[in-house]
Formats: structure tokens, C-alpha cells, sequence
């Protein structure tokens, strides 16, 4: 499936700041699933974007303005080409999550992370392992942690912000895919299997159904979904917002801890002005097709993804930052 994705994000300040910098992950990674046909990122003001990967292997666009400006606006525009993922070796027995080397690989997806704490009394650990009850097999445990995580949160939009804790989400019981994210990846964590958070784009009108989508083009937001390890067989993708198979659909833009290891923008601006942001992502499926050109060009063939209609600003997490 060939994919063109126009993510525009708009920063816009109280009063003109002297600089900014930025941090920017938006941009698609290559890998045995899917490829990077075009990518490109403009900025308005126009300055020189400088890219490279971070410890992740996530690709990073350093956006740094130094000239006095009201406004920043930051476009992305990326063709890519997903395939259908490997089908699922057999099954891993539970006993192979407790060998030495495999906890030792896999260490920094193990442990507590900025976004991804449990402690005593908050519930975490305990329903995990009422849940790990009975499994036996790690893709069986991984089943029944992902029906208890859509079994306690509701999807509710602009219900939780990027600091709650996992705890908070279990006493609110509503959240947004980073929310079925990080509490899936902190359940698995406490019953011993290695999870990682993965930042991407869905190809979905609505992100929280599994069926197949009949629209063309959709306006959404930045998707997350999660990683787990399986001994024998790699990693394993999972969507808990909707619970169906990550396929097709879903493209990887990297891969974290939790969500503070992704985040689509992160920066900060020289002034006292306060900050709104409004983001959205158009994505427009076409026909697969060997031409390589940037998105735009009249040679490559591609779905027309349309302007992005306005969106009502929010205020930004921090200076100079945004987040899903």
C-alpha cells in the first residue's frame, strides 16, 4: 500500500520570539516493512534543516530559526510504501522471558521509564498479574494483556494529557492511544515481558476500530501503539486502542521507551511569549508504483491530499513543544 502523508504542525507565539529550536520526529523509518519513497520538511520561516538519527534509530529534522518571528510552521510531506507484515512464528513458551540474555538484551524494556512507572498500591503490578494468569505461552499473555488494558480504558479524546501516570489511568479508565500505549507496555513490564512504544501515523478514519478502511483520504493525528519482545521470534507489534493486527495501515516513525523517547516535536523559544500549537495529519492512499519523486511532483503518480483545514489552536506542552 503507497501512502502520502502531509503533516503540518503551526506554532504560533503571543508576541515575536528571537529564536527557536526544534526536535523534529515525523519522518517514516525504513525497515522490512515499509519504504521511504519522498520525504521532505519545509518550515515557514525558511532556515536550513539539518537531519540525523537518534540512539533509536529514529530519524530527527534539527529546525533552528534565529531570526525574529512571529510564527512557525513546519510541513512534512512523505510517500511511503507498506507491505504486509511476516506472519507470527509459533508459539514461545512463558518460561523463555526469565533467561539471562534475553533479560539482558532487552533490559532498557524492562524497566520503569519516564512515562511507564508503576508502584506499590497504585494496581498496576496486581492487575498484570491477575491477568498473566493462566498463560502459556508469551503471544497468549500478550492477548490477555491487551483485553485487559481495552476491558478497563475507554477511548475518550482530550481526557488525559501526556503526564498521567498509570495509576490516574486506571482510576479514570479513559484515555487516548498513548494512554492504551504506556499502560499496556507497564503491564507487560511488571509480568516480566520487554515492551517499547512505537510512534506512528494509522491510516484510519477511526483509529480505535480494527476493520479496514473504505475512505481514500482521512484527517488524523499521530497513532501509537506498542512492541513486545518474544523469545525466539523478535519483536511483535500491537495495537490496544483497537485491538485489531498492525499491518498496512500502521507506519512506523520510531520506536522509545515510552513517549517522551518520540515525541513528534520537541524545542524551546528565546522570549516571554506563550505559545499555542495546532497540528493534523492528511493522509491519501494511491495506487503502488515505482516512480520516486518527491510528493507534488507531476511525474509521480499519488492521491491528491488536500490542504489541511484549520484547527483550533491548543497550548503548547512547553516551549516551543507539541505532543500527540
Amino acid at each position: 500500500m503507497r501512502l502520502d502523508i502531509r503533516y503540518r504542525m503551526h506554532f504560533r507565539y503571543s508576541q515575536p520570539v528571537r529564536e527557536s529550536q526544534n526536535e523534529v520526529r515525523v519522518r517514516p523509518r525504513d525497515d522490512e516493512t515499509q519504504r521511504v519513497l519522498s520525504s521532505r520538511l519545509t518550515t515557514d520561516p525558511p532556515t536550513q534543516v539539518f537531519s540525523g538519527l537518534d540512539y533509536w534509530g529514529t530519524a530527527v529534522d534539527h529546525v533552528g530559526v534565529r531570526t525574529l518571528h512571529p510564527s512557525l510552521e513546519l510541513v512534512a510531506e512523505t510517500s511511503v510504501e507498506t507491505s504486509p507484515r511476516p506472519a507470527r512464528a509459533p508459539d514461545a513458551p512463558v518460561d523463555g522471558l526469565s533467561d539471562p540474555g534475553f533479560r539482558s538484551t532487552h533490559f532498557e524494556f524492562l524497566v520503569p521509564s519516564e512515562h511507564v512507572r508503576w508502584q506499590t498500591g497504585d494496581g498496576v503490578a496486581e492487575r498484570a498479574a491477575v491477568a498473566a494468569r493462566g498463560a502459556g505461552s508469551v503471544p497468549e499473555l500478550l492477548a490477555a494483556m491487551v483485553a485487559e488494558v481495552r476491558g478497563t480504558l475507554r477511548y475518550e479524546s482530550d481526557t488525559t494529557d501526556i503526564g498521567v501516570t498509570l495509576g490516574e489511568l486506571l482510576a479514570g479508565e479513559v484515555g487516548v492511544c498513548q494512554d492504551f500505549a504506556h499502560l499496556t507496555i507497564g503491564m507487560l513490564r511488571c509480568v516480566g515481558v520487554p515492551a517499547r512504544y512505537v510512534s506512528g501515523y494509522l491510516f484510519a478514519t477511526d483509529e480505535t476500530a480494527a476493520g479496514e478502511e473504505t475512505a481514500d483520504v482521512v484527517s488524523v493525528q499521530t497513532h501509537a501503539w506498542i512492541e513486545a519482545a518474544v523469545p525466539g521470534a523478535g519483536w511483535w507489534a500491537l495495537d490496544p486502542t483497537n485491538g485489531g493486527a498492525v499491518g498496512e495501515r500502521h507506519v512506523v516513525i520510531g520506536y522509545g521507551r515510552d513517549y517522551s523517547d518520540v515525541p513528534p516535536v520537541r524545542g524551546a523559544f528565546m522570549g516571554g511569549a506563550s505559545a499555542e500549537v495546532d497540528a493534523e495529519v492528511v493522509i491519501g492512499r494511491s495506487p503502488v508504483t515505482e516512480a520516486q519523486p518527491l510528493p507534488g511532483s507531476p511525474s509521480s503518480p499519488r492521491t491528491v491530499v488536500p490542504d489541511l483545514p484549520p484547527v483550533k489552536p491548543q497550548p503548547a506542552s512547553g516551549p516551543g513543544q507539541q505532543q500527540q
